[in-house]
């Protein structure tokens, strides 16, 4: 059962996201899911973009797959900086040193 965003899935759950993945295009990601489960894999390695693909799928997710798409969407934000509600006005000093 691997671990995918914290969200730890059962081997049909993986498998459905899977399929999902393949059917809009994203092949790299959800050969991702398939080698987790085919070589038991605990975690799941997700790159930001497998993340967005992910997120992409899960628009209107089964019951089972809403836990992932709601931590997909929180470390996403995060990432992105907007978990805070309002992105920072300007760079940090520190980039403007590094840069400079």
């Amino acid at each position: 059962m691997p671990i995918v965003a914290g969200i730890r899935l059962d081997r049909t759950e993986t498998l459905q996201l899977a399929a999902m993945l393949t059917r809009a295009g994203s092949d790299h990601t959800s050969r991702l899911l398939l080698d987790a489960v085919t070589c038991g894999q605990d975690f799941v390695a997700l790159t930001r973009d497998d993340r967005e693909e992910m997120l992409a799928v899960l628009g209107h997710p089964p019951n089972e797959l809403v836990p992932l798409r709601t931590a997909l969407f929180t470390e996403l934000n995060w990432l992105r900086g907007l978990s805070g509600g309002t992105p920072p006005r300007h760079r940090s000093p520190y980039v403007r040193l590094e840069s400079g």
